[in-house]
């Protein structure tokens, strides 16, 4: 296959990829970074373009446009794979204006007589960019993305080597065949090594995109729309993987059955609407006060679970009874009144042999017993004197409507 085939071929994929790209971060603009990824990719497409006008367009458009333009689209790329690594929006403005400067002082290089310099000016921070993400992306954590980004980081690195041999060539002045690229073997090989390079990674701005919004599709399903809880399908099958890791490794698990009481009254006095708003103050206390390792699952109405791994009966009460007191003290506001609820609950451990079904059951029988009893009460398998805090909580409203 020719360059000039190559080229076309090399054209039409960027378009695609555009039309890919800009499409998926329509569909979900959460997912930030798939704009940066769209912008760059489009902006890539045009420098292609421009660049195609070799020959038959002055140096000033097809060459130094070309190459502004190439900066501009790896910025943009570097602002994309980063949302994905650290999730956080891009703040640091003085760097992009001194990205800003540094395309204009390459302007001034690209018109003084030394211009076989001004390749090395405008691969420089492209270079600086490369080697950056390279560095971001093998320290990926995130489990979703450490296979993308470990594939990201070889093609980026080779992408970053071959503009790195192109600007030896530039001083060499190897590059004045630019006009008809064809004719070095050097550059033009190493010019299909980077359109190579490129396609390799729109294959992972497109992977990257699209597990992101898989594991938004997947969290949404496992989450109550509502409060933020985890729903019990989701419950299931997570407490499950729980349950047998603490059986394995030895070490105790807990589980506590929680009713919210009278919660009719609730709807009653202040609508459904309050009784949402009151359901989501609960959440939030829940995940407030417990351990990012502990789950909070809502399996209906005013009927949530606690999973606590690491925790015994005793802890687990302990943890139960804080919570209680803390809801008891909580104030909401909502729509200009002020609203109060109590919670009762069963707390049971783990035994050798048991199933999820198995502590559930006896942690519904403890909390049906403690409802018996007088409600707003925590009961376990063994009486134990639990002291509360005084704590007075006060919640305003919320939206009852939670994205996952």
């Amino acid at each position: 296959m020719d360059y000039k085939t190559s080229f076309v071929f090399f054209i039409v994929s960027l378009g695609l990829f555009s039309v890919a790209l800009t499409s998926l971060a329509i569909v979900d603009k959460t997912v930030r970074g798939a704009r940066w990824l769209a912008a760059s990719t489009l902006i890539e497409l045009v420098r292609h373009l421009v660049q195609g006008l070799i020959g038959a367009a002055p140096r000033s458009i097809a060459l130094f446009l070309a190459n502004e333009l190439s900066i501009l689209s790896f910025a943009l790329m570097f602002l994309g794979l980063r949302w994905f690594i650290v999730r956080t929006p891009f703040r640091r403005w003085d760097l992009a204006g001194l990205l800003v400067g540094y395309m204009a002082l390459y302007a001034v290089f690209f018109h003084r007589p030394t211009s076989h310099w001004s390749y090395v000016v405008a691969a420089l921070p492209i270079l600086v960019m490369g080697a950056s993400l390279t560095w971001m992306l093998l320290r990926q954590s995130d489990s979703r993305f450490v296979i993308p980004s470990r594939m990201t980081a070889v093609f980026l690195g080779i992408y970053t080597l071959v503009m790195t041999y192109r600007c030896r060539l530039s001083l060499h002045q190897l590059s004045r065949s630019a006009d008809a690229p064809w004719a070095n073997p050097a550059w033009m090989y190493s010019m299909l090594a980077l359109m190579l390079m490129s396609y390799c990674l729109l294959l992972m701005y497109v992977l990257f995109t699209v597990v992101e919004m898989h594991s938004s599709v997947a969290h949404a399903a496992g989450v109550d729309p509502l409060t933020g809880a985890l729903n019990r399908r989701s419950w299931t099958k997570h407490a499950s993987q729980v349950l047998a890791r603490c059986e394995r490794g030895d070490q105790p698990v807990a589980l506590v059955a929680v009713d919210l009481d009278n919660f009719k009254r609730v709807n009653d006095t202040h609508g459904h609407g309050g009784g949402d708003i009151m359901l989501c103050a609960f959440v939030d206390l829940a995940k407030e006060q417990l351990r990012p390792e502990d789950m909070v699952v809502r399996l209906g109405g005013e009927e949530f679970a606690l999973l606590l791994p690491g925790m015994d009966a005793i802890d687990a009460a302990q943890a139960a009874e804080d919570l209680r007191h803390n809801l008891e003290q909580m104030r909401v506001h909502y729509d200009g009144r002020m609203m109060q609820t109590t919670a009762s609950a069963g707390v049971t451990q783990m035994h050798a042999g048991d199933s999820l079904e198995d502590m559930l059951k006896r942690a519904d029988a403890l909390l049906y017993r403690a409802k018996s009893g007088g409600r707003n009460l925590v009961l376990t398998d063994e009486p134990l004197v639990l002291p509360g805090r005084p704590v007075l909580v006060e919640r305003f409203e919320i939206q009852t409507e939670r994205t996952a």
